[in-house]
């Protein structure tokens, strides 16, 4: 009886601690980047990416405060636990949703807007989110919260009644990020298999979202399967301990993911409501300016009248797309 109330509260303290931890990962990446936010997104128009990062950032920093209060709170109730595990569980899905939907924008703008990819992503991002979203709920409405008082000062949840299939729910996930993942590989492999483009520029561009878009594979795909394994092999009351590194990595990749790209763009004037103009060298003839207005482009011709390859508009239309996200 003894060694269970010892490994019980041991478990109590790794899971306060491990929410400090990604409470201080989300907090420290508000404060070292704050100067980035103020110049690359107010002073920026607004936008679907602005409105996305301002939902990914401050989302997940509520997040963080409502969690906080309740793993450390002095007076819980037994309703107030069961609520409290329910926004956990839908807070974790709502924060990946948000930053698997600023991703499927990058790799739009990667594809320069191709409406077959966005119908690809949707409809799988769809039915991945709709089906973790069905384990989440399922789960959720079975389960029991209990508020225990060890002493008056020690207080803590406990769920009861959870399911032993709860791990399905990062599968789906998982298996999406695999595909994004494989689509921006593709497109990268497309990009720097063709040669003679003389958009330096927009190629740059283009290697900053691909590096971005795989590095943010990598550390989530790392994360979720860490998840899943963890509730796979780890007992029940354990299960709390990575979901929060999930909902910090994903806030810290999608911001960051954001932030490259829009201070790329800065640096070229590309930002929305600015008249932009980027310098590009043509090899064997002279360098040329390139004007971009909000809907359209034009390019100066030499006496040649040289015209812009296929390969060419591709990058222009990847450079305008950029501007918007």
């Amino acid at each position: 009886m003894n060694h269970t109330i010892l490994q019980g509260l041991s478990d109590i303290q790794s899971i306060r601690y491990s929410h400090l931890a990604s409470a201080t990962i989300i907090i420290f990446d508000h404060l070292i980047t704050i100067d980035s936010e103020v110049e690359l997104i107010w002073k920026s128009s607004w936008s679907l990416g602005k409105a996305m990062f301002f939902l990914n950032r401050y989302y997940t920093l509520v997040s963080v405060i409502v969690n906080t209060y309740g793993l450390f709170s002095p007076s819980l109730t037994d309703n107030f636990c069961l609520t409290f595990f329910r926004w956990q569980g839908w807070t974790g899905l709502v924060s990946c949703m948000i930053s698997e939907i600023i991703l499927q924008m990058r790799i739009y703008a990667l594809y320069s807007l191709d409406k077959r990819i966005l119908a690809l992503m949707v409809v799988c991002f769809l039915g991945s989110i709709g089906t973790s979203a069905w384990v989440m709920g399922s789960v959720l409405s079975k389960i029991h919260a209990t508020a225990s008082h060890l002493t008056s000062n020690f207080e803590f949840c406990v769920p009861h009644n959870l399911s032993d299939h709860f791990f399905v729910f990062w599968i789906p996930m998982l298996a999406f990020e695999t595909l994004l993942c494989g689509l921006a590989l593709f497109r990268g492999y497309q990009t720097f298999r063709s040669s003679n483009g003389p958009f330096a520029s927009g190629k740059h561009i283009v290697g900053i979202l691909i590096r971005d878009s795989l590095l943010y594979f990598l550390v989530m795909f790392a994360t979720y399967l860490t998840n899943l394994l963890v509730w796979i092999g780890l007992r029940q009351s354990l299960l709390e301990i990575p979901i929060g590194f999930s909902v910090a990595l994903a806030c810290v990749m999608g911001n960051r993911v954001i932030f490259n790209v829009r201070a790329l763009a800065l640096e070229q004037d590309l930002l929305p409501g600015q008249s932009k103009k980027i310098h590009v060298e043509l090899h064997t003839v002279r360098t040329r300016s390139i004007s971009i207005a909000s809907s359209d482009a034009t390019l100066s011709h030499s006496s040649y009248g040289m015209t812009l390859s296929e390969h060419e508009r591709h990058r222009l239309r990847c450079l305008k797309s950029d501007r918007d996200v």
